[in-house]
């Protein structure tokens, strides 16, 4: 199975997160070419991980190295999911949901789901069940402690 879409798609979500491919190489050790390399579908070279790590890191996302544990067969989980009142946290919630559900709607339009729209549904898919599990903690967190956030 050819994974080269999937993290060509995860690699231009990272660059223009980031602002471009000239943000891109100033903050890699590769320069220009080779990251619009690593987004081209006509090429067959993608980001090693060092790269992708700091593509990801710059982006506050984790597009790349998402998409290469999905590939695999698994999901990163963020270690630290952070703290927050309970309100403030729905908020993001129903913000992510609508986010989704949005998309959802746009990529169902025409009928036709293409690779590259169901990977960007599942990039905003896996960001909505970030925070919905970002929710979970802290409500789990005040059953088990019976503390009020």
């Amino acid at each position: 199975m050819n994974h080269a879409p999937a993290l060509k798609t995860a690699t231009q979500l990272a660059v223009r997160a980031i602002g471009g491919i000239d943000a891109a190489a100033a903050v890699t050790r590769v320069g220009r070419a080779r990251i619009s390399e690593y987004q081209n579908r006509n090429s067959t070279t993608t980001a090693p991980v060092d790269i992708a790590i700091v593509l990801d890191e710059f982006a506050q996302e984790p597009f790349i190295l998402q998409t290469m544990a999905h590939e695999l067969g698994y999901n990163l989980t963020p270690i630290q999911l952070g703290h927050g009142d309970v309100a403030e946290i729905m908020e993001d919630v129903a913000d992510k949901a609508n986010d989704t559900m949005k998309m959802t709607i746009r990529v169902l339009a025409d009928g036709i789901v293409t690779v590259d729209e169901a990977h960007s549904l599942g990039h905003e898919l896996t960001k909505l069940r970030r925070v919905v599990d970002h929710a979970l903690k802290i409500v789990r967190g005040i059953e088990k402690t019976g503390a009020s956030a």
